[in-house]
C-alpha cells in the first residue's frame, strides 16, 4: 500500500451564487451534460458573474502518519476543501485519491438524529463511519467516558448543547480508528479542558499511522499538532511545507496586510448567540483610535463591544493576545466586573489597558470570545485583528538586535559596590 493517504491534484470548486452545489440529482447532471453537448460552457464570460471559485488548482500529498494544518482567513476555502475530501461535495475540476477510511468532524451534530438518544446516535454514527455493531459495543464505554456526558447518554440529542454535540461527535469519530481524520474548527465550541483532550487524542492518532487534516484559526494548536501546513487564500495555495515556516509567513503576511488598512478595528455580523462579540478595536492610551503600529514605549487599550440578547447568568468576556509563534502572551477576562453575575440585555463596551513596554516587538493577534462560567465557549468570532508592536529607539535596536524574549518589560536595575 502506498504511503500517500491523500493525493489532491488541481482541485477546483466553483459554486453558482444562489443555488446549492453538491452531488445533485440525476436530472441536474443530465441537464448539465446537455448544456455542454450544446456548446454552452459553464465557465464562459456570460456565466462567470453568477459564480464564485471556492478553490482554485489546489494540489498536495498527505502521507500516513502526517498531521496537516490548514490555515487561512475566513472564506479562503478551508472548509470547502475538507468537504471535498469527505465526499460531501464533488470538485468542479481536478481529482482526489484517498487511501483508507475517512472520518470527518465538519459541523456540530453532523450525522446525528435529534430525536434519538446519545446512546442510539453512537451506534448510528459509528455504523455510518464503518464500525460493526460488535466493534461499537466493545468501544461504547470508552466513547462515553471520553465525551464526559455519561449522565445524559439516554437523553435525546435535540436537548444537547452545542458543546455536548461536539463532545459526543468527536468521541465517536476519534474512536473509530480512522485511517484519515478531518477536523474543522468545530472544536472551538468545546470548553478548554475538552479541547486539550481532543488535541491529545489527535496526537495519539497520528502516532498510529493515521493521517489528520486539521483546520483551525488557533495557530498555537496548529504549530503544536501539525508537522506540515497548507496556507489557502481566496481558494488558492499560497504556501505548503513545514508548519513553522508556513505559519510564520502567514502571520507576517496577514499582519502586514492589515497595517495598510489604517485604523485597528473590526465589526462582526449578528449571530444567534445569546451574547455575542460585535466589535473590537485598539485605542491609544488617551482613547484615540490607534494606527496598526503600536510603539513598545506606549500603553494601548483593547476595546470590545458586545451585545446581550437575552439575560445571561455568569458569562465572561475573554481576550487573548497571541504572538506570531502561536504563544498566548496575554490572557484576561472581565470576571471581576459587576456585570459578570447577570448580564442584562443591551449593547455594552468593555475596555482594558495593556501596560507600556509589556510586549516585545512583533506582530500580535487579538482574539476575543464569550464564555460561560464553566469556560464553555458561547461565541467566538475567530481571529479579530492583527497589530504590530514596534521598537522606536533603544540600545538593542540601534545595534540591530531584536529583543530575545516574549515579554519586553525591563525592570529597574540598581548597582552597589561591596
Amino acid at each position: 500500500m502506498s504511503d500517500v493517504a491523500i493525493r489532491a491534484e488541481s482541485l477546483s470548486k466553483r459554486y453558482r451564487i444562489g443555488q446549492p452545489s453538491g452531488y445533485g440529482m440525476l436530472r441536474e447532471a443530465l441537464a448539465d451534460w446537455a448544456r455542454r453537448r450544446g456548446g454552452r460552457r459553464a465557465n464562459d464570460e456570460g456565466d462567470e458573474a453568477d459564480h464564485v471559485w471556492a478553490l482554485r488548482d489546489v494540489s498536495f500529498d498527505v502521507r500516513h502518519g502526517e498531521v496537516w494544518g490548514i490555515v487561512g482567513r475566513n472564506g479562503s476555502g478551508k472548509s470547502t476543501l475538507l468537504k471535498i475530501l469527505s465526499r460531501v461535495t464533488q470538485p468542479s475540476h481536478g481529482f482526489v485519491d484517498i487511501q483508507g477510511r475517512v472520518n470527518s468532524l465538519l459541523e456540530v451534530g453532523t450525522g446525528f438524529h435529534p430525536e434519538l438518544t446519545g446512546r442510539e446516535n453512537i451506534f448510528l454514527n459509528a455504523t455510518i463511519l464503518g464500525m460493526t455493531s460488535r466493534e461499537v459495543q466493545k468501544r461504547f464505554d470508552e466513547i462515553v467516558d471520553f465525551s464526559e456526558i455519561g449522565r445524559f447518554i439516554d437523553t435525546p440529542v435535540k436537548h444537547y448543547s452545542s458543546g455536548m454535540y461536539v463532545r459526543l461527535a468527536f468521541s465517536v469519530a476519534a474512536h473509530c480508528e480512522p485511517d484519515i481524520l478531518l477536523v474543522d474548527e468545530v472544536l472551538a465550541v468545546g470548553d478548554l479542558p475538552f479541547q486539550a483532550k481532543c488535541l491529545a487524542r489527535i496526537e495519539q492518532l497520528s502516532r498510529t499511522a493515521s493521517a489528520v487534516l486539521f483546520v483551525s484559526h488557533n495557530l498555537a494548536n496548529v504549530k503544536r499538532l501539525c508537522s506540515m501546513a497548507l496556507w489557502l487564500d481566496e481558494g488558492a495555495v499560497v504556501a505548503q511545507g513545514r508548519t513553522d515556516g508556513v505559519v510564520d509567513d502567514y502571520v507576517a503576511r496577514v499582519g502586514g496586510g492589515a497595517r495598510t488598512q489604517g485604523l485597528v478595528q473590526v465589526e462582526f455580523p449578528d449571530s444567534a448567540a445569546p451574547m455575542q462579540v460585535t466589535g473590537v478595536r485598539v485605542l491609544g492610551h488617551t482613547g484615540q483610535v490607534a494606527l496598526h503600529q503600536v510603539p513598545v514605549q506606549g500603553a494601548f487599550q483593547i476595546e470590545i463591544t458586545y451585545t446581550v440578547r437575552d439575560p445571561v447568568q455568569s458569562a465572561y468576556v475573554l481576550c487573548c493576545v497571541r504572538n506570531a509563534a502561536g504563544v498566548d502572551v496575554l490572557w484576561t477576562y472581565d470576571g471581576d466586573s459587576p456585570e459578570f453575575e447577570r448580564r442584562k440585555p443591551g449593547r455594552f463596551v468593555a475596555t482594558f489597558e495593556v501596560p507600556e513596554g509589556l510586549l516585545a516587538a512583533g506582530v500580535y493577534w487579538i482574539h476575543c470570545a464569550i464564555a460561560s462560567a464553566n469556560w464553555a465557549v458561547v461565541d467566538y468570532p475567530g481571529s479579530a485583528i492583527a497589530i504590530e508592536v514596534a521598537e522606536i529607539d533603544c540600545l538593542l535596536t540601534r545595534r540591530g538586535i531584536r529583543w530575545p524574549a516574549v515579554i519586553r518589560v525591563n525592570p529597574v536595575w540598581t548597582t552597589r559596590q561591596l
